[in-house]
């Protein structure tokens, strides 16, 4: 996944840079222009030039830290800026009006003014400047008694420069002014994007999660509880405060409906209510839409296959995100129902087949049984009942043939019913069909990940249940997974050891191991061992997980077996 805020638009504050850009002019400014009066001026004293100097530095500090301080308050900017044109005024009468080089200080305030992006006050303080300028050359510096006319058109180029440096600077500020309207959208575009991909990373770890929970409950044959989960998920994946799962039933009085989070205790059966109520209009029509029900707004999806629909799916809308996230949760909720979907559909499918394999089994044991057993038991139940009617007339010899024939056919069916039983029995046929699975997917995995997985089973499989061969199948299959996918290993050493007391297993791998502090936390979540936990708690046994960084994990699990030994039948009583 990309990191946005890595390869995107920073966050750049304008405002601060505006200011130190005119703060360095008026610093330049004040260089230039006080080079050329004490140079340019012979008529006044070097200790006057440099005192008026020295003065313009001070009210320029003052001016920077009044900017500094105020910068973005209208009336106090108009005030100071105002003040500041008044103030070089006053700076031009025993400099030489016009003729004195600050004249060029009062680009300042023009800067400042326009920046800020005060239009006609910038005009009109300009218009202040030049006047008053003008006004103090006519009077004290006019040695000709020049007509004001004359002197304005003598002094128009500086009129003229003075009018087009403000018209620029206004340009340039209004250009600048889109550019930072266009860099806020940038840095908040940026900002959701951000939101947003942490979002997804977040939710790739929550789908993991969901994969192997729905694996939990599946091995658990748990149908409630997958409502419950996806309900869960659908909570972290969306960030949602409250989510539902609702369940269509034939039965419009049997729907049911399971909720998660933060809501009023009376909203499920009033939101069950409001979904069977419109179930049949246009708006489940759509995949996604909107459910209003009193001050609670949900967004949701229909879960359907291809063949059937099974309900739908929502979560408690939020509406502080922005539009970014929204479209987000909305594509992940629309997953999420499709994924739900799936999974109801294949929880569906195993029940639809684990019901027509016990239904195909049961025929064929029972065809099996009626066309050898039943047969042999019938023909020897005939013969006995022949026997028994013709046993007067028969003599020793042929009672005794009799006898011997109905013996051998008693035999022959005890043998066609051995051989039926062995071949339902794997234990009978010599077949070891647990260690044999497990074999065969560490095969396929061992050779998939160019790793080297050694498991040694020690103890007769055939005194587990059905329950515990699954548990353990399962726990060895997230073990393995999770050591080659966030482990990296590449050794990996499964030791299953069964007795009649109880079952050891021990998984160990060399691989980058995780720290214990993450034990209680999500990490640990995601990492698949709450699965193991759930599938060990649920046999009745214990889970020991030992690992450190760089050092591997070593996982302990004890279950017992509570298998006695039955002396006088000479076998194992469960």
């Amino acid at each position: 996944m990309v990191d946005i805020a890595a390869s995107g638009v920073e966050a750049f504050d304008f405002k601060s840079e505006e200011l130190k850009i005119m703060h360095r002019y008026r610093y330049l400014l004040w260089l230039m222009t006080s080079i050329f009066y004490l140079f340019g001026d012979p008529a006044s004293h070097w200790i006057f030039k440099v005192g008026v100097i020295a003065l313009l530095f001070i009210s320029a500090r003052i001016a920077i830290g009044v900017y500094n301080k105020y910068i973005g308050n209208n009336e106090i900017d108009k005030v100071f800026i105002f003040m500041e044109t008044m103030g070089i005024i006053i700076l031009l009468l025993p400099t030489g009006g016009v003729n004195s080089p600050f004249i060029w200080y009062a680009l300042n305030p023009v800067l400042i003014s326009a920046s800020l992006l005060y239009y006609y006050f910038c005009w009109f303080n300009l218009i202040c400047y030049l006047f008053a300028s003008l006004a103090i050359s006519f009077l004290l510096f006019n040695p000709n008694s020049e007509d004001l006319g004359t002197i304005i058109g003598r002094y128009s180029y500086l009129i003229l420069i003075f009018i087009l440096i403000t018209l620029a600077v206004q340009l340039l500020s209004k250009l600048s002014g889109k550019l930072k309207e266009q860099s806020r959208k940038l840095l908040d575009i940026n900002t959701q994007l951000n939101q947003a991909n942490k979002q997804i990373n977040k939710s790739m770890d929550h789908i993991m999660s969901l994969y192997q929970a729905v694996e939990l409950l599946t091995f658990r044959n748990n149908k409630e509880g997958i409502y419950n989960i996806l309900s869960e998920y659908t909570v972290r994946l969306t960030g949602a405060k409250a989510a539902f799962f609702w369940l269509k039933s034939s039965d419009d009085n049997s729907d049911t409906i399971t909720m998660v989070g933060d809501v009023r205790q009376d909203i499920e059966a009033d939101l069950a209510h409001s979904i069977r109520k419109a179930y049949d209009g246009d708006m489940f029509s759509k995949r996604v839409f909107k459910i209003d029900l009193d001050d609670y707004s949900f967004n949701a999806a229909v879960v359907k296959s291809t063949y059937r629909d099974y309900g739908i799916i929502g979560f408690k809308t939020n509406t502080y995100e922005s539009d970014i996230i929204k479209d987000e949760h909305m594509r992940q909720l629309e997953f999420i129902s499709e994924i739900s979907a799936v999974i109801l559909e294949r929880f569906h499918l195993e029940e639809v087949t684990g019901r027509l394999m016990i239904a195909e089994e049961q025929n064929r044991i029972a065809n099996e049984m009626h066309d050898s057993v039943a047969q042999g038991l019938f023909s020897i139940s005939y013969a006995a009942h022949s026997l028994i009617r013709n046993r007067k007339k028969m003599s020793n010899s042929q009672l005794e043939e009799s006898l011997s024939t109905l013996q051998n056919s008693a035999s022959l069916t005890m043998k066609e019913l051995r051989s039926t039983i062995y071949r339902l029995s794997s234990k009978k046929g010599g077949q070891k069909s647990f260690k044999l699975d497990i074999t065969e997917y560490i095969d396929t995995i061992s050779k998939l990940n160019n790793i080297d997985i050694r498991f040694v089973i020690d103890g007769d499989e055939e005194i587990l249940d059905v329950s515990k061969k699954r548990g353990l199948y399962r726990i060895i299959c997230e073990a393995t997974g999770n050591a080659i996918r966030h482990g990296k290993c590449s050794l990996i050493e499964i030791n299953l050891n069964i007795d009649n007391a109880s079952i050891e297993l021990s998984i160990s791998d060399n691989g980058v191991g995780f720290s214990p502090d993450n034990v209680d936390g999500i990490e640990y979540k995601g990492l698949g061992l709450e699965n193991m936990q759930s599938i060990t708690k649920s046999l009745g046994g214990s889970i020991n997980v030992n690992s450190e960084l760089d050092n591997g994990t070593h996982i302990d699990i004890l279950v017992p077996n509570n298998i006695v030994p039955d002396v006088n039948q000479g076998g194992l009583r469960i």
